[in-house]
């Protein structure tokens, strides 16, 4: 069977969620299922072996051998302007051939998951079509979800892929908004359809697979935790920039939001902790992120501390953290079972499996 080789049209339209979904649900069907991520940037060392970031969530989540999914190419800060200076593409192909021979021998089926989109990796003479043709994969393309531009992008994509000679199999559109999830899965289907482009699914955008858990806001704003260390796995279901009166604020306190706060302000850090004491149900905050550099009164911080609210004091302003929030897409973390769980639902549920398996048999 020929491997697949899973690329975006652009970055974080959700190739590493869509492989673990694809990998429980193949596995699913008695399939032995090997994977790598041959080139990347994000790099940790793993038990010695050099893997990327997305590499390592997928390896735990589906319990592989870290070995197996190492990164033949990693690509650290600097890399890739040494390499241009001195191009080796060559020795480079030469360690994703042998990922490739060993994984196809050892494996029914290899999922290859690429870099952001079709073209990344050209510099060094490794975009996708490139690596795709070292692996004798066909390609599948993750695509955001839209219409117009949506479609547009994966025009584009496959006619770098097309051109290029990789047999593209087809499209899951991924992160529907779910209010317009009906009207934008029928238009993208048959915008593609117009277009001789197969599309294997539409998989509509979740809280859950967005939003990350209080500890990895910690690991992303460098802030100490002065209070709720105990409740860092709690997932936040929104973000609240608390900049008005307390009287005004806590109308908009609930779905778990991380409230965001000058640390001067006492009588909202006040109003927070009442309404986390009065919730019987979902509480309506997840945790409180202090700015400013300001640390409250003593008095106040014991009540923090004995409230068991996750709280986090950043040197950062107000705006500052907010914009980084807002900007950061959060990956799902190796450790995050809920999400990889929903990961494997959502990709058992609204993606042709059967099609997908198909079209890698023929």
């Amino acid at each position: 069977m020929r491997p697949l080789y899973v690329v975006g049209t652009q970055r974080d339209v959700g190739k590493t969620t869509f492989c673990i979904g694809l990998i429980a649900a193949l596995r699913e069907q008695g399939l032995s299922i090997g994977y790598t991520k041959p080139l990347g940037q994000r790099i940790l060392n793993v038990a010695g072996q050099d893997m990327h970031e997305d590499a390592v969530v997928v390896s735990r989540a589906m319990h592989l051998d870290m070995s197996t999914a190492s990164t033949a190419v990693p690509l650290p800060p600097g890399r890739v302007e040494k390499e241009i200076y001195n191009l080796q593409t060559a020795k480079l192909v030469d360690r994703i051939s042998e990922v490739s021979r060993r994984l196809r021998a050892e494996y029914e089926l290899v999922v290859v998951e690429g870099m952001g989109h079709v073209a990344m990796g050209s510099c060094l003479k490794l975009s996708a079509a490139h690596v795709a043709h070292i692996f004798e994969a066909k390609a599948i393309l993750i695509s955001g979800g839209g219409i117009g531009r949506a479609i547009d992008q994966i025009a584009l994509c496959a006619t770098f892929l097309t051109a290029n000679n990789v047999e593209l199999i087809g499209v899951v559109v991924n992160k529907i908004w779910p209010a317009k999830f009906t009207r934008v899965k029928k238009a993208t289907s048959k915008g593609l359809a117009n277009l001789g482009i197969h599309s294997f699914g539409a998989v509509p955008y979740e809280d859950i697979l967005a939003y990350p858990v209080i500890g990895q806001v910690v690991s992303l704003l460098g802030g100490e935790v002065v209070g709720g260390t105990e409740a860092l796995g709690v997932r936040i279901g929104r973000i609240l920039v608390a900049a008005m009166q307390p009287d005004n604020m806590v109308s908009y306190l609930g779905d778990r939001a991380l409230v965001i706060t000058p640390g001067d302000r006492t009588d909202n850090v006040l109003a927070i902790l009442g309404a986390h004491a009065l919730a019987k149900h979902t509480p309506p905050v997840a945790g409180v992120v202090l700015t400013g550099g300001f640390r409250p009164k003593e008095k106040v911080m014991d009540l923090l501390a004995n409230s068991g609210l996750p709280t986090i004091l950043c040197q950062e302003d107000t705006y500052t953290v907010a914009a980084k929030l807002k900007e950061t897409v959060f990956k799902i973390a190796p450790d995050d079972r809920e999400r990889i769980q929903a990961a494997m639902c959502f990709v058992n549920e609204y993606v042709d499996i059967d099609g997908i398996l198909k079209a890698l048999q023929e």
